[in-house]
């Protein structure tokens, strides 16, 4: 196939069930948008199982991951290096130094745990629920351990009760100030927030206070409906304490709620502590609430975009097989990745990838992760996480309620990621990866690039494997004469008899110091070049 005819304008498409080719290329791009930075044998097993089985499996439940350990902290007298701390309390005599502990623990068990389970589509709608409630600012760490694991069970699953179950989470209650809201003193926080950013969307204002999906008045009345919710034992010494919330009566408004004509002048009843319950089943009545989600998993997934042609061939069925669901998320999003409009080349590397997506795209390839023990291990990801800091993501503090700019922010969207300042953030940790080596636990630490060429069809010739090393760090081919000049990164000058050569005495010879940097050089200079590539910048 021809690069003319690769990317060819796509015909108009829709969410019907893509019938095309299935390549590495297509289970490349599938696994690239599903899951954090695929291997080569995931990329393989999806090709093998094909479109279907390839969905089946992103889609499969799978355990939750082990819980973060103590890395680097020997403070706490119940537990060690190596062991758990999300069932105990703050050690009461180092309550700082435990605290820090946890919060480094927390943010390199992040890292580590959206890279361990490859094949599934779990971790990044961890991350899609994480940014569309949008909750920062908790600093302890066993309610942002909670508040990650509702969004692991509930990945694909009911949005709806996901929904009720994030109202009372003591973390949201302290964020939007829920736990401050009573019936003397309504807080309107969070009740504009479930209306605006987490369920059916503003919408254009068509009279003062009066935005399309809702009114002032709902968010008035809905914030006496949320009434009543408490937080207590946050950062706890006592063993028989966690940060938890609780309903307290005297605080609830008892009154009946009136809304507005955007939910029919419907009126909420008191009912005590499951009140919130019936607000959620209230709004999502309405069925807007379904297009609102599937613009967010779009852009998600797909593109930033949404044309009114995409709006009514892709959004308005996922909706409504979402509805026909009962608002389980798993068969509407599974249509839109099997869909033929997934699948347009157009689409196919049109995302600047995260900051998470971005490192992982070298760390978990290359598996640098899985250092000699689990202090090492932690650091690794520890270094993960400070770039994706960095860079713009710092993964337990989205900068505001709506979640990362580069979702919501128009018309930049993604390409909020790149500015002067991470650019230059990521090609100095392309460089360290690549010709110099990240520092920690007092020892230099290389990222293994030969190893990658353990598994190579023909690592011997040049040719072969600068194009198989392309296939698998780019959504796209590349284009001949970027191979040309990748090559000449591996052999400036020099014919390629020289690689197949000295590829070939070093694997004759692996112990061999001088060998193995030889070839080790080569190709660290070819790959930080390769790396440069625009292309590598997005999925």
């Amino acid at each position: 196939m021809s690069a003319t005819t690769l990317f060819a304008a796509p015909a108009v498409s829709t969410l019907a069930a893509y019938a095309g080719p299935w390549t590495f290329l297509q289970a490349a791009h599938l696994l690239r948008r599903a899951t954090f930075a695929p291997t080569k044998n995931e990329i393989d097993e999806a090709v093998a199982l094909g479109l279907n089985g390839s969905l089946q499996r992103l889609f499969s439940s799978i355990p939750l991951p082990a819980p973060p350990v103590y890395y680097d902290y020997e403070g706490h007298t119940q537990a060690g290096l190596g062991d758990t701390w999300i069932d105990l309390p703050i050690e009461n005599t180092d309550r700082t130094g435990d605290g820090n502990a946890r919060r480094r623990s927390m943010d390199a068990w992040w890292i580590l745990s959206t890279a361990a389970d490859g094949f599934t589509v779990r971790e990044k709608m961890l991350l899609f629920w994480h940014n569309h409630f949008g909750i920062a600012d908790t600093n302890d760490m066993r309610v942002v351990y909670r508040f990650m694991t509702h969004y692991r069970n509930f990945a694909t699953g009911n949005f709806r009760e996901l929904m009720k179950v994030m109202t009372i989470d003591p973390a949201m209650l302290v964020f939007l100030n829920g736990n401050s809201n009573t019936a003397a003193n309504p807080n309107e926080n969070f009740a504009r927030e479930i209306l605006e950013l987490f369920t059916i969307g503003k919408g254009p204002q068509v009279a003062p206070g009066d935005y399309t999906n809702y009114t002032e008045l709902d968010v008035a009345e809905l914030a006496k409906a949320f009434t009543g919710w408490r937080t207590r034992y946050f950062n706890s010494v006592n063993p028989d304490q966690t940060g938890e919330s609780y309903f307290q009566a005297n605080r609830h408004d008892t009154s009946t709620k009136r809304l507005s004509h955007r939910f029919g002048n419907a009126e909420i009843p008191n009912n005590g502590e499951d009140e919130y319950k019936d607000v959620v089943d209230l709004i999502f009545q309405q069925d807007e609430v379904a297009r609102y989600l599937c613009r967010k998993l779009y852009r998600h997934f797909v593109y930033y975009k949404i044309t009114p042609g995409i709006e009514q061939s892709v959004i308005a069925p996922m909706a409504q097989i979402l509805l026909d669901n009962d608002y389980e998320v798993g068969p509407a999003l599974q249509a839109l990745l099997g869909s033929e409009h997934f699948f347009e080349m157009s689409i196919v590397g049109d995302m600047i990838k995260t900051p998470l997506e971005f490192v992982h795209s070298i760390f978990r390839v290359t598996n640098f992760y899985a250092q000699a023990n689990i202090t090492d291990t932690y650091l690794a990801a520890r270094v993960a996480a400070v770039h994706a800091r960095d860079t713009g993501m710092e993964l337990r503090n989205p900068p505001s309620v709506a979640g990362w700019t580069a979702y919501y922010q128009e018309p930049s969207f993604y390409r909020l990621w790149l500015n002067t300042t991470t650019i230059q953030q990521r090609t100095t940790f392309q460089r360290d990866a690549t010709l110099r080596w990240f520092f920690f636990n007092r020892q230099r630490r290389y990222v293994n690039w030969l190893a990658l060429l353990e598994d190579f069809a023909n690592p011997f010739d040049a040719n072969a494997m600068v194009a198989e090393m392309a296939q698998r760090f780019f959504p796209q081919p590349l284009l001949a004469e970027q191979l040309i000049a990748v090559k000449e990164l591996l052999l400036p000058g020099l014919e390629d008899f020289v690689w197949t050569g000295e590829y070939a005495n070093y694997t004759a010879n692996p112990d061999d110091a001088n060998l193995r940097e030889s070839v080790s050089k080569r190709l660290t200079d070819m790959m930080f070049g390769m790396l440069q590539l625009a292309e590598f910048q997005v999925n």
